[in-house]
C-alpha cells in the first residue's frame, strides 16, 4: 500500500504544472511604424500568427520583416478571400495553415486556465480571439478594440497573471494580465463588433516542434 501510495504521488508531481513559464515569443506590434491606418488597424490576426510563427520556425522578427508580412497576409486575403476582414478562429487558423503551411495547430472551443496554461507549458504558442475593451489596457487608443487578438506566451502563477505579447500597443511586449481577466475576454467574432461579447470562446494552439513537458 505505502508503495503504491508512492508512486501516485510521484505520479501527480511529474505532471504538475511549474509555477511559472514563460516562452521567448518575438514580440510585433500590429502597426510597427506607429502608422494605425488600415491595413494595420485591423492586423492584429496577422501580428498574432506571425509571432507564433517566427518563434515555432525560429526565425528573426523586426519591424521592417514584421510589417512585409502583415502586408503580404493581407494580400493573400484579397485574393483568396476577397478582402481583409476581422477573422473568426477558424479562419485565422485556415489562414496560417493555408500561408505558412504549417498544420500542427488546433482549435478548441472548450478549455480553462489551467488548460492555456498546460498547452504554454508544453512549449506551445497559444493565440486568442478577444473582446478587447474588457481588457481593460491602459495603453490602447480609448475605447480599445472592440475585437482583438492576443498571444499568450506564458504565465506567473505567483503573481496570478497571463505573460502576453500583446500587438495592440507598442509597449504590448510581455504585457501581463490576470489570469481571469484575460480568460473572459476571450470571445471569437460574433459576426459584427456590437455583438463581440455574444461570441463563444476559442482557442488556437499552435503546437512547438520541441515540447517543453
Amino acid at each position: 500500500m505505502r508503495v503504491l501510495i508512492a508512486l501516485l504521488l510521484l505520479s501527480m508531481t511529474a505532471f504538475a504544472l511549474p509555477a511559472k513559464v514563460y516562452l521567448p515569443i518575438p514580440f510585433l506590434c500590429q502597426a510597427p511604424y506607429a502608422n494605425w491606418a488600415q491595413p494595420w488597424q485591423d492586423a492584429c490576426e496577422e501580428a498574432a500568427i506571425i509571432m507564433a510563427i517566427h518563434y515555432i520556425n525560429r526565425y528573426p522578427l523586426d519591424k521592417a520583416s514584421g510589417n512585409q508580412e502583415i502586408l503580404g497576409l493581407v494580400k493573400f486575403q484579397e485574393k483568396r478571400w476577397g478582402g481583409h476582414h476581422d477573422l473568426t478562429a477558424a479562419q485565422s487558423v485556415k489562414l496560417l495553415k493555408d500561408y505558412y503551411k504549417y498544420n500542427d495547430v488546433e482549435l478548441s472551443y472548450r478549455f480553462g486556465i489551467e488548460d492555456i496554461k498546460d498547452e504554454l507549458a508544453k512549449g506551445n504558442v497559444v493565440l486568442a480571439p478577444m473582446a478587447g475593451r474588457l481588457l481593460g489596457n491602459p495603453y490602447y487608443t480609448r475605447p480599445g478594440p472592440a475585437y482583438h487578438y492576443m498571444v499568450f506566451k506564458g504565465y506567473d502563477d505567483g503573481r496570478g497573471e497571463f505573460i502576453t505579447n500583446d500587438s495592440g500597443t507598442k509597449r504590448g511586449e510581455n504585457y501581463r494580465y490576470k489570469y481571469q481577466v484575460a480568460f473572459n475576454a476571450i470571445h471569437d467574432w460574433a459576426g459584427s463588433k456590437e455583438t463581440i461579447t455574444q461570441g463563444k470562446k476559442a482557442l488556437i494552439v499552435v503546437k512547438s516542434k520541441q515540447t517543453r513537458l
